[in-house]
């Protein structure tokens, strides 16, 4: 029976997935589910005629790309204690499944090391285009069920909804347990549009909008000791997406919430608990 599910979505990157699947399937005990996200090239038809055992989920309707949503999907028909979501331009090492099965437990989780901190990036300098592996997650599928998986409000290329996963796991006290990279035998570089063409928001303003929402909705979070209902998080959604419009020769955005206001029985004042989220960034 397989022990681990490796989640991967495909919209436009049928190419690197011609690649990196035979690199999932080889992989022992393990269940593969590919997401075709309303692929224009017609992954599903692709994986299920050259690669029979593989799981596949095909979403229509889907002209902007939501990274988040298909991983989602993806998850929603695995039916192993451990998923890992793996991009579609990520060759995975043989062994990878054996070694996160013998790893990583149910009170934990996997990710890679930070991207400054990974040898792939140590000779070369850092852009907004270099294939960072951070996206790369290993977690208990009971666990991710109950964090009602990715947050899928959060929309663009930059909008972190790794880093919010990750963020939300520490909150509920799973250990981190950093990947090696010897796991990953290689990726498949490309460019930075190929990575944003299907994202209607601009890289800048998904990246603002996305912390100003993650920052507020953590700080929430901690308050009230539970996720925030989806109709909260899209109006808070709704509100970083006003906060993050510049004004002119701004150069940054803020953002201040009143989430608890209550009158003292017996006294004449009131306590009320703000959140208050700021970005400042530097002008180049």
């Amino acid at each position: 029976m397989a022990a681990l599910s490796i989640i991967t979505v495909c919209k436009g990157r049928l190419s690197h997935l011609k690649k990196s699947l035979p690199t999932f399937i080889a992989q022992s005990r393990c269940d593969v589910i590919v997401v075709d996200y309303d692929c224009p090239e017609d992954a599903a038809g692709y994986v299920t005629s050259v690669h029979p055992g593989v799981k596949v989920v095909k979403v229509e309707n889907r002209p902007d790309f939501n990274n988040w949503e298909a991983r989602n999907i993806g998850a929603r028909i695995a039916s192993t204690d451990l998923l890992a979501f793996v991009d579609a331009d990520v060759m995975l090492s043989p062994g990878f499944a054996d070694w996160v099965g013998d790893h990583i437990h149910p009170k934990a989780f996997g990710k890679m090391p930070h991207a400054l901190a990974q040898e792939i990036h140590a000779q070369e300098e850092l852009t907004p285009a270099s294939n960072r592996l951070e996206g790369l997650l290993v977690v208990p599928r009971k666990t991710f069920v109950e964090l009602e998986g990715y947050d899928d409000i959060l929309l663009g290329w930059g909008a972190g909804g790794d880093l919010d996963i990750c963020d939300r796991l520490l909150m509920k006290n799973q250990k981190i347990i950093i990947l090696p990279e010897t796991l990953v035998e290689s990726t498949i570089e490309h460019s930075m549009n190929d990575r944003v063409r299907f994202h209607k928001m601009s890289l800048a303003n998904s990246l603002l909008v996305g912390t100003l929402y993650r920052t507020s909705k953590n700080s929430m979070m901690r308050i009230f000791g539970k996720n925030l209902p989806l109709e909260e998080r899209k109006r808070l959604y709704a509100l970083s997406q006003r906060a993050a419009v510049a004004k002119p020769g701004s150069n940054s955005a803020k953002m201040e919430l009143l989430v608890i206001s209550r009158k003292i029985p017996g006294a004449n004042y009131k306590i009320e608990q703000t959140v208050t989220t700021k970005v400042t960034w530097e002008e180049r």
